[in-house]
């Protein structure tokens, strides 16, 4: 199948575009235009001659950037950069949209054989009956979906939902909380999305995805925390693609994340699972990147906008996005965006979000900052803690070593030399800049091994590409930490004992032994027992009601 040249228009015309849309920008005071009260954008889309009269004339307002053919093979498309649409039969930057199904593609191409494989499934899907993995988009729901609880967890008794929590790790506290669910079939989702689910490998729900997802479904404000690698991105993003799935606005739900990395992730993984829902389409939108392919692909009707709060503020002021259809906003790692300094932004962007808005905010801690900040943008909120705070990521293999700071850079020498230690890449933190350089430079002269410096200093664009050896911990990946400590950080003697003893880590004897670990150890203890607990956890439960009887009996 392959799209003749007279069937070419760039979806930045104001036709709406057939074949491969590019995906151009166009002046700013171009707007998305919507049928009048349907609150979605209009179908119609003129064809052949009809679309030859509706293009705009030379000179005026709307006119295209430039007369840039669209691309017909794939061998003379670029690759893609980080962050950007990628062909979904080549894997090259994706630069336009197919308008048949919404998918990116590269050149003609790619689309011919995007629409031959389509058609390939669907006839497979029909010769074989059921609906498999492979099946095409489904209608859109035509009733709206509203989360009911399973009737076995409706059927367990409230002492054995909280020995359920319990045994999870699981802490909630706020009014009538949803009850956990324990598979996601108990939450009724469409097909298509249970079929994401499973083949992105979602098989049984996380404890944060347990009882996340189902208050999220109800439509409540959140606060929750949990550990990196815990799932908490397929927790909100969940509630995030059901509620998109069923608004009209466009776009209608917003997810704010400190870093373009993590922006760049979570898009990755919304678009998994949203795959074949009808209509679903996200925009990312963050620094670094080109703002023009940025603004127009808020332009293609995206229902999910995952954004910087800094970017997102610009398009703002230029008026490129609007934010009042907003059903759900999503906060994540609300504690490192604090530490990064963007809490004004945030408040900034989330004033123009509408005030009835779900609202959540994710975080692996909850300091004082982030309950002063829930407390300025959550109503009502029901708050969820599920695992240890703080603790490693199980994923981890945890080393610490006692190594003075003489003999540091020795001992990394010799761990990069061990074949049993040293499995690439491998990520070294330090305290400064100069540092950074001038142990990457040493580390590439005495082992012979490559080496690479990142900090603020460094081109964009080198950063980006050095970051492309991801991190453990985050989706299951596995990987080891080793942590050099000696007496210049005995502040954190009991910070580290405590997180990591719990692992089964051995810990070094000139740790377990510092007077410094000791007198730290104690005075957390005396201000634990001055500081009233006013959660109900699993821990505490015990002692919560022993204190409750002898009080009663005093009495």
């Amino acid at each position: 199948m392959f799209v003749p040249r007279s069937l070419k228009v760039k979806r930045n015309a104001p036709d709406g575009g057939q074949g491969c849309a590019a995906k151009k920008a166009r002046p700013e005071a171009d707007v998305v235009r919507w049928e009048e009260g349907s609150g979605s954008p209009a179908d119609a889309v003129p064809t052949g001659d009809a679309a030859a009269a509706h293009r705009p004339q030379a000179g005026a307002r709307d006119s295209l950037p430039s007369d840039e053919p669209v691309k017909s093979f794939a061998k003379t498309q670029r690759p893609a950069e980080p962050g950007e649409p990628v062909c979904v039969v080549c894997g090259r930057y994706g630069e336009y949209i197919c308008d048949e199904t919404d998918e990116d593609v590269c050149s003609l191409e790619c689309k011919a054989k995007h629409l031959l494989q389509v058609k390939e499934k669907e006839e497979r899907s029909a010769l074989s009956g059921p609906r498999g993995a492979d099946s095409q988009p489904q209608a859109p729901l035509l009733t709206p979906y509203v989360y009911q609880e399973h009737p076995f967890i409706a059927s367990l008794g409230e002492d054995q939902v909280e020995n359920l929590r319990h045994q999870l790790g699981i802490c909630v506290q706020g009014r009538a909380v949803a009850r956990p669910i324990v598979d996601f079939d108990h939450c009724a989702f469409p097909e298509t999305l249970s079929l994401n689910l499973k083949a992105a490998g979602y098989e049984v729900p996380t404890p944060i995805q347990m009882q996340m997802t189902p208050v999220g479904l109800l439509g409540r404000d959140i606060l929750a925390s949990a550990d990196t690698g815990s799932g908490k991105t397929a927790a909100f993003l969940l509630p995030v693609i059901m509620r998109a799935l069923l608004e009209g606005t466009c776009p209608s739900a917003l997810i704010l994340t400190p870093t373009r990395e993590l922006a760049i992730q979570i898009e990755r993984q919304a678009k998994e699972l949203m795959k074949g829902l009808p209509r679903m389409k996200t925009a990312l939108l963050v620094g670094g990147l080109p703002l023009p392919p940025q603004l127009h692909r808020l332009r293609q009707h995206v229902k999910v906008v995952i954004a910087t709060p800094g970017r997102l503020l610009d398009i703002m002021k230029q008026s490129s996005v609007q934010l009042r259809g907003v059903k759900i906003a999503v906060v994540d790692e609300a504690d490192t965006m604090l530490k990064m300094g963007f809490q004004q932004q945030v408040l900034d962007v989330l004033e123009h979000v509408p005030h009835d808005c779900q609202t959540v905010l994710v975080s692996a801690t909850i300091p004082a900052s982030i309950e002063q900040l829930a407390g300025q943008l959550l109503r009502d909120p029901v708050r969820i803690t599920a695992g240890e705070k703080n603790l490693p990521c199980p994923h981890v293999r945890q080393i610490v070593l006692w190594v003075e700071e003489p003999a540091k850079k020795k001992k990394l020498f010799e761990i990069l030399n061990d074949k049993k230690l040293f499995q690439p890449p491998v990520l070294v933190f330090v305290d400064c800049r100069l540092g950074a350089d001038l142990l990457s430079k040493a580390v590439q002269k005495v082992t012979g091994l490559r080496s690479v410096s990142m900090h603020s200093e460094k081109p964009q664009a080198e950063r980006r590409s050095i970051l492309e050896v991801g991190r453990v911990g985050r989706l299951g990946q596995k990987g080891t930490a080793i942590t050099f400590i000696n007496n210049n950080s005995k502040r954190l003697f009991w910070d580290v004992a405590k997180r990591v003893k719990p692992t089964g880590t051995l810990l070094p004897p000139q740790l377990l032994n510092s007077p410094y670990l000791r007198d730290q150890q104690r005075r957390e203890q005396q201000g634990d027992r001055q500081a009233p607990n006013p959660l109900v956890t699993g821990a505490n439960l015990m002692d919560i009601i022993r204190r409750h009887d002898k009080s009663t009996a005093q009495k």
